[in-house]
């Protein structure tokens, strides 16, 4: 089974590859990969550059690029898990290439929505670039009835 730190690294890498085909950051982005796949046998890797070509084409020809991508970003998370798994030591260049990406994608591009709904005395947390700990022990108090409980 592969760590879940290693599966979100690469999903990290895999977004943030793929949200770089058919922008500004493609080349970064592009030469990145190539350097991180050479740990890969020469017709593997070949097969790996001409897939990234491939994919950064049908993004950028693509009626909806974002549909795209998300259509693809499971291929690359899959490559990347596989690569970490066998080369441990790639860690650090992919935590690199994101952040090299990350900041030529266009300050526009990273917004986010969030929507928390609790209903019938429930509770919701969200938080959205950062974690929720919540610790509870015991029943949860019983809701309020409506009648004031002062004397």
């Amino acid at each position: 089974m592969v760590p879940e730190a290693i599966t979100a690294l690469a999903g990290t890498g895999a977004g943030a590859l793929v949200s770089a085909m058919a922008s500004d950051a493609w080349q970064t982005g592009r030469d990145g990969a190539v350097r991180l796949f050479r740990r890969r046998a020469d017709a593997q890797r070949a097969l790996l550059e001409g897939q990234l070509d491939h994919h950064a084409t049908l993004v950028e020809r693509a009626d909806d690029p974002d549909g795209a991508r998300q259509l693809i970003v499971g291929q690359w998370q899959l490559e990347l898990v596989q690569l970490l798994t066998e080369h441990p030591d790639a860690e650090p260049e992919l935590r690199r290439l994101v952040e090299e990406v990350q900041s030529e994608l266009p300050r526009g591009g990273k917004n986010w929505v969030m929507t928390n709904i609790a209903r019938d005395h429930g509770t919701a947390y969200g938080v959205m670039g950062g974690n929720v700990i919540h610790y509870h022990q015991g029943m949860p108090p019983e809701p309020p009835t409506g009648e004031d409980p002062r004397p």
